[in-house]
């Protein structure tokens, strides 16, 4: 039964609205209609208008920083956009920012630091190329905004997920707005599952500046992800028109690998929405799956049919031929080829789009050994809960399945380093939850506390001084 939707505030109300909305702006984007400047200023107006701080930090590590990052070159602004979102973070989290880090988070960041310090060590070991150096710089700032955004996921009450996940939407609508206008030609249809990936093709070949058609399939998948993580059941028209949105997204974004995670992560919230883990559930969970996969088969979605001639050679347009990064561990299967050289002169961008192939290609069998220790004893002894809540009630799982996906898509394990933070900091942390009101409330006393310890200090410098005036 769907239930009606309760707004706690006008801004929830303006956010629900903004999302039955979505389906229209991918129509009006799809028609060209709508340009993707358009969209850029929702983006904007809804971080500003609907988010809480702690909402806003999280949205400038997990969206900002790419939005930045994939449109700035495109507009002609060359300002790196890790950098404007950290100082975002530190405006909006000033108060909070340092209590984030204690004696609570000292067990998972010292796990993610080792796997940070381990790729560093092959990087010096192995010898700095152009390549390499890039890769440490770009793994390195995602170490620190990142593990800012987790820690706040993981330690604030007062995040709503409907709130938080709008952004990626309209990111990943952004990034078809973009393709739709510079592109040259438009969808045959509402409908035209192939045009997306093939006008980045093809934006490619006319040296067009283009975007990875992985990223908007990943935003989607990501929002989805956040909002499912808080809800037990599909509640009202809101989780639907979400829904329908995100899966439209992530269908048009023509990545095989994102469509079949979306399919894994609507099983996964079947199996552990409630808690229980149950026979009945699992069985109701795989009649769903079929079904949604039968209906995608219906749609005649391309990368999908397996048996069309355009499935015949997906493999080599996806850039799926294992047989140079299996050729690379045959010769370098103790050290590997050294941390970031995995690149175009060696491998023609052929790459494994497998983290467990990356590593053995970068860092050969030692390096797959160290990583594979702190994994397991992380996961040994750290309470490796697949079914940990978030202090809002998200599933923890539900937010880290995007970044196992992600992890089997892309080519560069530099950026793989957001997989290990997500789940040293998801799946185990005994932080103490603190609200707004609570962390002002601890400032209040750590400052008088400070002003005590000034106080007595000065009070012991005059007794001091008074002392030594007395013995003259």
């Amino acid at each position: 039964m769907i239930e009606r939707m309760v707004y706690n505030t006008v801004w929830d109300k303006i956010n629900a609205y903004l999302v039955f909305i979505i389906p229209i702006l991918i129509i009006g984007v799809l028609l060209n209609i709508i340009k993707f400047p358009i969209i850029a200023i929702l983006i904007f107006l809804s971080f500003i208008f609907l988010c809480n701080n702690h909402e806003k930090s999280v949205v400038c590590a997990l969206v900002f920083c790419k939005l930045i990052g994939t449109f700035g070159p495109v507009l002609g602004i060359h300002v790196p956009g890790t950098v404007v979102s950290f100082i975002l973070i530190i405006v909006f989290m000033r108060k909070e920012l340092f209590m984030l880090f204690n004696k609570h988070t000292k067990k998972p960041l010292i796990f993610i630091l080792a796997i940070y310090l381990i790729f560093v060590i092959y990087f010096l070991l192995t010898g700095e190329t152009k390549n390499s150096a890039t890769k440490i710089s770009v793994m390195t700032i995602s170490l620190f905004v990142d593990t800012v955004a987790f820690l706040v996921l993981v330690t604030f009450k007062d995040i709503r997920m409907n709130r938080l996940t709008v952004p990626f939407l309209l990111f990943a609508l952004m990034q078809l707005g973009y393709v739709e206008s510079f592109s040259g030609h438009g969808p045959s249809g509402l409908l035209d599952f192939s045009f997306f990936r093939n006008a980045c093709i093809e934006m490619m070949r006319k040296n067009i500046p283009v975007l990875s058609y992985h990223n908007m399939g990943i935003a989607a998948f990501l929002g989805a992800a956040f909002m499912m993580s808080q809800r037990k059941k599909v509640n009202n028209y809101f989780d639907i028109v979400f829904l329908f949105s995100a899966l439209w997204l992530i269908v048009l974004s023509g990545a095989r690998q994102t469509i079949f995670g979306f399919i894994f992560l609507i099983f996964v919230w079947i199996v552990f929405r409630t808690g229980r883990f149950k026979l009945t559930t699992v069985i109701l969970a795989s009649a769903v799956i079929v079904g949604f996969y039968l209906c995608l088969q219906l749609l005649e979605v391309p990368f999908l049919q397996g048996n069309s001639s355009r499935g015949a050679h997906m493999g080599s347009d996806l850039n799926r031929n294992y047989d140079y990064p299996l050729m690379i561990i045959s010769y370098h299967f103790l050290d590997g080829i050294g941390f970031g050289n995995y690149n175009n002169p060696y491998t023609h961008e052929i790459y494994p789009h497998n983290i467990i192939l990356e590593i053995l290609c970068e860092m050969g069998f030692f390096g797959m050994i160290f990583v594979g220790m702190v994994v397991f004893s992380y996961v040994r002894s750290h309470h490796f809960l697949l079914r940990n809540e978030l202090p809002s009630g998200g599933i923890c799982l539900l937010l880290w399945i995007p970044y196992l996906v992600r992890s089997m898509i892309s080519g560069d394990l530099s950026e793989n380093i957001s997989l290990f933070i997500s789940m040293f900091l998801l799946f185990y942390y005994r932080g103490i939850v603190l609200s707004t009101k609570q962390l002002e409330r601890l400032m209040r006393l750590r400052q008088s506390s400070n002003a005590k310890k000034q106080q007595l200090a000065t009070e012991a410098v005059s007794t001091s001084n008074e002392g030594t005036g007395d013995n003259k």
